[in-house]
């Protein structure tokens, strides 16, 4: 039988591997013949090539774990995140985004060859990232680290401003996924030009962990939309972003996949591109 996925002996590099949809892909992954580097902060229990503890947030754990990773790097899967429920603003966008984007412009890409692919996952919860830009303009286009973090630091102080409280971490949630869905489309083009393709899946729903930590403040109702579905399992999440970074997705790069089961085709038939509320 052909292997139409290709991911035989490639090397891919998965962060938020011990648990949720990061594990889910993992197995997955490993099923289809790729070497994994796993990297989380907790303990992973799976048969991968290397297991690394990681801490996203902190530059130099990220440093360490990637004298672990081999000098090529075929796929790189950005899937760890917080929900914002139990860390601030600035350390929810810290997991979020800003270590995703170091590893991705510090390690990853000057490991990456053409035919190379990148995917983050992203949420539903970054859906208003197109009318919001500038709040994080500056973040997502900063040229390392420190600026990357200086400007972030801006930012939280605006957010604490607001008087957010207890909500903080939740507003970082959602802000650190607008980032993201924005890096993506910034990175685009770049990569194109280099043969590397970048991807981002935005879940709806999905019962992980950070489900049950957003339970304490959001009802099922809430956290589910307008369309009341079932709430996705983590392996749900894992195919699609398997998936893009496959061989079978080799000609798609820089979208944002909704997977919510039509959530998001309904709320664009139903109503017209309106500006998110600002965060900052």
């Amino acid at each position: 039988m052909k292997d139409y996925f290709g991911y035989a002996g490639k090397i891919c590099v998965v962060t938020g591997a011990a648990s949720g949809m990061g594990r889910a892909a993992c197995e997955m992954l490993l099923e289809l013949g790729a070497k994994v580097y796993a990297m989380d902060v907790a303990e992973i229990t799976l048969p991968v090539e290397r297991s690394i503890q990681t801490n996203i947030a902190d530059r130099e754990s990220i440093d360490q774990a990637f004298a672990q990773i081999p000098d090529v790097i075929d796929c790189f899967f950005g899937i760890a995140g917080v929900s914002g429920v139990k860390t601030d603003f600035k350390t929810t966008c810290m997991i979020n985004f800003i270590g995703h984007k170091y590893m991705t412009e510090q390690y990853v890409l000057p490991r990456m060859k053409k035919g190379g692919a990148i995917a983050f996952m992203g949420s539903r919860g970054g859906k208003g990232w197109r009318t919001t830009i500038e709040e994080y303009r500056a973040i997502v286009e900063a040229a390392d680290w420190e600026a990357s973090v200086a400007c972030l630091d801006e930012a939280a102080a605006k957010a604490e401003q607001k008087g957010y409280g207890d909500m903080a971490g939740l507003k970082g949630y959602y802000f650190s996924k607008r980032m993201m869905n924005f890096y993506v489309k910034y990175m685009t083009q770049r990569l194109a030009l280099q043969g590397i393709r970048i991807n981002i899946i935005c879940p709806g729903a999905t019962q992980t962990q950070l489900t049950a930590e957003w339970e304490s403040v959001m009802s099922h109702d809430q956290m589910k939309g307008k369309s009341k579905l079932r709430f996705a399992q983590p392996e749900e999440m894992a195919m699609p972003i398997v998936f893009m970074n496959s061989n079978m997705a080799s000609y798609i790069s820089g979208i944002d996949l909704a997977v919510d089961f039509g959530q998001k085709g309904s709320e664009d038939y139903a109503t017209p591109l309106l500006p998110a509320d600002p965060i900052l």
